[in-house]
């Protein structure tokens, strides 16, 4: 369903729809696993996930099926559903849409499609506090067992001490055991293999980026945040780096013919924040001035934003612990602003439209440090606004198209003048 203010989003690659489709087989796969009679995990938290493809457990993680039933329009109606269960408003929409799930009896059909309930919960910190919190009401409602991994805080920026990799990794192992416990037996040479999969992956997808940095942008945001899902939810897979290769070489074969999303290229966007996935259309949206939104922050928010030289197969979980330690969700905000910086100046981007999504306690507070710091470094300016990505209920069609108006008119401005 789509409002009048709403519309999908336009892809533009034939490996968007490869991956669309790998997502729905994901989906399917865990539910015939169920049937199977296999324990289902759910993954609370940025945990990599490649130590559950290691031992070949299904699972269902927070951040993603959440986005699901935000493309079709739903996230607002399991939001509510968590919030009639006694959750706050002010509690992450990611949470309270998952929450939601759980909590309905009669499953919309479309959940239906992509829902299986949990027999093990693996839970963690990282990225923040919400995570430590939100998995209990589900490991209460299905009286499930649950693993809590406790990840550091990054306080020390690039360069992780032994002291906190080795700690993490041992938690690793420990959440490794717990679903040892329940048939999902590790084998050393496959967490290897996952491992160096993953790495293959991230060489990958830095590899994409180079190709995206063209002008005219071969690949748009919408694209963009599609072809995420491997990065998110596939590293440590064979299939996963078999879509980046395809990926890759459709992006390639775009660059070296000048194929642009848009015929004439006057601007290029940054998305910082989580974007509207209930109005990808939204994003599109800068196109009637031929401006394009070249690259989304949220492409980035579990992993590949970090060298894939620290991973060493033969160290499995220390370079687990360090991908996940280094992360620039793990916040130390220094980390982060580093690579905006960086990626508006790679990217030869003229704007930054941030936004304020109300239920974060995480993203929301670097906002200002990134618009600063991009423009002191290049003179690029960011336009802060709020827009909740997942909830529905809370967006403004107008006062949001207002805000994009009156940036993009302002940098065109700024162009014809400069």
């Amino acid at each position: 369903m789509v409002t009048g203010a709403t519309a999908p989003g336009k892809k533009s690659l034939q490996t968007t729809l490869e991956i669309s489709r790998a997502v729905k087989a994901y989906y399917g796969g865990v539910q015939a696993a169920k049937q199977e009679g296999k324990p289902i995990v759910w993954s609370y938290g940025l945990i990599p996930r490649e130590i559950f493809h290691a031992v070949g457990a299904p699972v269902i993680y927070l951040e993603h099926l959440p986005l699901l039933m935000s493309t079709k329009q739903l996230s607002g109606r399991y939001c509510q559903i968590a919030e009639e269960e006694g959750f706050s408003r002010d509690v992450c929409a990611f949470h309270r849409c998952f929450i939601g799930c759980a909590a309905e009896e009669e499953k919309h059909p479309y959940l239906a499609k992509f829902w299986a309930p949990p027999d093990l919960i693996v839970a963690s910190n990282l990225p923040c506090m919400s995570e430590s919190k939100s998995f209990l009401y589900a490991a209460n409602h299905f009286n499930c067992p649950y693993f809590f991994i406790d990840a550091p805080i990054n306080i020390w920026g690039k360069e992780i001490p032994d002291y906190a990799v080795e700690y993490y990794a041992g938690q690793l192992g420990e959440a490794l055991d717990f679903l040892g416990g329940y048939g999902y037996r590790l084998d050393w040479a496959k967490l290897k293999e996952a491992v160096a999969l993953s790495r293959r992956l991230v060489y990958l997808w830095r590899e994409i980026d180079e190709y995206r940095k063209a002008i005219p942008a071969p690949m748009g945001i919408v694209d963009g945040l599609t072809c995420a899902f491997p990065l998110i939810q596939l590293p440590g897979t064979k299939l996963g780096v078999e879509l980046y290769e395809r990926l890759r070489d459709e992006i390639k074969e775009r660059v070296e013919n000048k194929i642009g999303v848009l015929e004439e290229e006057k601007l290029r966007l940054l998305w910082i924040g989580v974007p509207p996935f209930y109005n990808m259309g939204l994003l599109n949206y800068p196109e009637q001035y031929g401006a394009i939104v070249v690259k989304s922050f949220v492409e980035y928010l579990a992993g590949g934003a970090f060298d894939p030289a620290i991973m060493d197969p033969e160290k499995p979980l220390e370079s687990l612990a360090t991908k996940a330690l280094v992360d620039i969700v793990n916040p130390t905000y220094q980390n982060m602003i580093d690579f905006a910086v960086q990626t508006a100046k790679d990217f030869s981007v003229d704007g930054q439209i941030a936004l304020v999504k109300r239920s974060c306690g995480l993203i929301p507070g670097v906002l200002r440090l990134v618009k600063d710091a991009v423009y002191q470094a290049d003179g690029i300016p960011t336009t802060i606004f709020d827009l909740d990505g997942m909830d529905l209920r809370e967006y403004d069609d107008a006062a949001t198209k207002a805000n994009i108006d009156s940036f993009i008119e302002t940098l065109l401005d700024s162009k014809r003048r400069g």
